[in-house]
């Protein structure tokens, strides 16, 4: 079964050149998947290998509400890019006209201009007229076109990383503005449940107001009626106070007049006390000149009685001794000497002493008695005078006293009406201030009725109000309250957030839907991803090389009696084992040049094997068949390959034609079956694309057979080709 193959091949061994040809035939795929490869494998990751221009204007920005915060947003983003690798490429700050020239030269790649506004643009929105700050980011294709493509790839997570920074920003401002508002809210709610209990007290107040307003329209009612009566009682105190004006003249001149006649009985009575004085004085010295008169006459009366006493009883005693002792001795002188003529006449001179010594005693005791008499008349008369003396000096006392207080009741009569008349000046002016005052009043209470008036009318209309009001802050309450609760209920409503908080919402809003891309089975690097259609191209490669070295079949042995299978055999198992070398070598070279890893490498190995069998049985059959036209069908079929497999873009964005024929070309099993082993994916498509391809293997080595079974007859054509390749 292999002694025609290993007969092919033996035919290499005869010289060096077509040893090395075999080795060429293997390594060629490695060498073409390898380049491709390493020259595809990471290019995103090498951007920062590119240099590009930044050029910054932006002049910066007071931020609204910061208390004069400024953004520098351009300065910031030069920062965030301009170190190595941080911005996609390597961006350079230049001035404008350099980046033009760098642009122009190739030097940059990309030129990223911030304009003067963008600062201010950017925090316009959290202003009424918010704009969009805009970047240019300018690429030439002259250079290279795919770098524009990622430049804008750049852009955009430029403007991404811009727009979540803004965002995040702004919305963090929102959602302190709902603390605000929460807080404000707050206030409200505190004040509308305030205005609540100040529209019940206002209610309550209101109902009041109307009870007293109604009391206030009676009592302006009862007002009025007052003032009526006042009007009517100051009209009646006009004429009152006019006569008392009058009066108040009369008495201020009669006041006058009583004061200058005050004056005068003043002075009379002034005049009147001092002789009332004097006459005090001797009436006082009067009386003590008849007291003491009356004290003699008390001691002459005293003195006269007892010597009146004395002298009866002397003379009693005289009439007794003489009519007694003497007259007995007379008798008996004269019994004794009766002729004694002295004797007689002494005798009778005694008796004659005797009837005088009575007769003097009987006039003494007269006297005295008389005496007695005359003094009790005497007494009598002297304490009657006495006591008129003293009557009449208590009398002058009491005159001259009440003369004194006359004076005195005369000078403060006459003070009095100096003071009256000077009261009764100011009351006449009184009274005529007053007078005035009443017409005045009068007046007053005439414009007072009137107003009272227009008071009764405006209490009503009080009354009126105030019963309006009182429905009004009825209605006031009831709206105090529903505004208090609903702003309870709102202020629920409204969220608070701490710092914390408030930072993750503003980044969760400012990037609301998580890109985040999450790869099932993914490959490690760019290169990883393409290496099943590099693959899969390069073995295909390696495949017309294989057998641009190599016959399709044995030619010789189509002479022989060899079966056609036997000589297709033979033909296919030389570029079968050159496809494994192929694929050997080819992944060494991945491996170990590139850090090439597949999920599955014992099925990427076999299948990768299966891919370059079954690629080589199609070159087989396009060389056996069609000779150097079949290397040029190859050469299309790869190129058709190229466009229909789906190795880069997914097959369903070419073009129809590519897509309907897609399934029937081997390169697009080969690549999903590689993509699928390499990734680690569902080995079922795999197997699937295997059997794929094991079947055009075969299919394909049939039609070697069939196309070996017409070679052993020789046509006009065969010898005389019109094409030779």
């Amino acid at each position: 079964m292999f002694s025609l193959p290993w007969l092919e091949l033996s035919r290499f061994k005869r010289h060096t050149i077509t040893r090395l040809a075999m080795v060429v035939i293997a390594v060629i795929p490695a060498i073409y998947g390898g380049l491709y490869l390493a020259s595809n494998w990471n290019p995103t990751d090498n951007l920062d290998k590119l240099q590009a221009a930044v050029v910054n204007e932006d002049t910066g920005a007071e931020k609204p509400n910061s208390d004069g915060e400024s953004l520098h947003a351009g300065d910031e983003l030069v920062d965030e890019i301009t170190p190595k690798g941080e911005g996609g490429f390597d961006w350079t700050e230049t001035s404008q006209e350099e980046a033009d020239e760098g642009l122009a030269e190739g030097k940059y790649f990309a030129i990223l201009e911030i304009p003067k506004g963008f600062s201010k643009n950017l925090v316009s929105t959290g202003g009424d007229d918010p704009e969009r700050a805009g970047l240019q980011l300018r690429t030439d294709d002259a250079h290279n076109f795919i770098v524009g493509q990622v430049a804008n790839t750049v852009l955009t997570e430029i403007k991404s990383g811009l727009n979540k920074t803004t965002t995040a920003e702004y919305v963090s401002e929102v959602y302190v503005g709902f603390n605000d508002i929460h807080s404000q809210t707050e206030k409200a709610a505190k004040g509308a449940s305030d205005l609540h209990d100040g529209a019940s007290e206002l209610h309550d107040g209101t109902g009041s107001l109307v009870d007293g307003t109604t009391k206030l329209d009676k009592g302006v009612g009862t007002l009025q009626t007052g003032i009526i009566d006042l009007d009517d009682g100051t009209g009646k105190l006009v004429k009152g106070s006019g006569d008392l004006k009058d009066g108040a003249d009369t008495l201020a001149d009669s006041t006058t007049e009583a004061k200058n006649g005050s004056k005068k009985l003043a002075d009379g009575a002034g005049q009147v006390a001092d002789g009332t004085g004097q006459l005090r004085d001797v009436a006082d010295d009067a009386t003590d000149k008849a007291d003491d008169l009356k004290k003699r006459a008390d001691d002459l009366v005293d003195g006269t009685r007892p010597k009146l006493e004395r002298a009866e009883d002397d003379f009693e005693t005289a009439r007794t001794s003489v009519n007694g002792d003497v007259d007995d001795r007379v008798k008996k002188l004269k019994e004794k000497y009766p002729d004694d003529p002295d004797v007689a006449k002494l005798a009778d001179d005694v008796d004659t002493l005797g009837g005088d010594l009575d007769d003097a005693h009987s006039r003494a005791k007269d006297a005295k008695d008389e005496a007695k008499d005359l003094e009790d008349r005497v007494k009598d008369a002297v304490d009657d005078v006495m006591g008129k003396i003293h009557d009449a000096d208590k009398k002058i006392g009491q005159l001259d006293d009440g003369a004194q207080e006359v004076a005195t009741g005369a000078d403060d009569l006459h003070s009095g009406l100096v003071k009256l008349d000077a009261g009764a000046g100011k009351l006449a002016k009184g009274a005529g201030d007053l007078n005035d005052g009443i017409v005045q009043l009068k007046d007053g209470t005439a414009k007072a009725k009137t107003g009272v008036g227009d008071l009764k009318d405006g209490s009503s209309q009080l009354v009126d109000g105030s019963t309006k009001l009182d429905k009004g802050a009825g209605k006031l309450e009831d709206g105090s309250g529903d505004l208090a609760d609903g702003l309870e209920d709102g202020l629920k409503q409204i969220p608070t957030y701490d710092k914390n908080d408030r930072e993750h919402r503003s980044d969760v809003v400012a990037v609301p839907v998580d890109a985040d891309k999450v790869k099932d089975n993914a490959v490690n690097a760019y290169g990883e991803g393409l290496a099943a259609f590099f693959v899969s191209l390069a073995l295909w490669i390696g495949g017309m090389i294989t057998y641009m070295v190599l016959n399709a079949i044995p030619y010789r042995a189509l002479a022989s009696s060899v079966s056609s299978t036997r000589i297709a055999w033979a033909g296919y198992v030389p570029g079968l084992l050159f496809g494994a070398a192929q694929v050997a070598v080819l992944y060494l070279v991945l491996t170990f040049a590139l850090d090439f890893s597949a999920g599955a490498w014992v099925g990427t190995l076999l299948f990768s094997i299966l891919v370059a069998a079954c690629f080589h049985s199609v070159h087989q059959l396009c060389v056996a068949a069609l000779g150097g036209v079949g290397r040029l069908i190859a050469l299309v079929l790869l190129m058709i390959q190229i466009a229909s497999a789906g190795g880069t873009y997914p097959v369903q964005t070419a073009p129809g034609i590519f897509q309907a024929i897609s399934p029937f070309l081997p390169m697009t099993h080969a690549v999903n079956g590689l993509r699928t082993l390499i990734a680690g994916g569902d080995m079922f498509i795999a197997a699937q694309s295997a059997v794929v391809l094991l079947l055009m293997t075969l299919i394909c080595l049939a039609a070697t057979v069939v196309v070996c079974a017409r070679k052993r007859m020789v046509t006009l054509t065969q010898l005389h080709p019109s094409l030779s390749l």
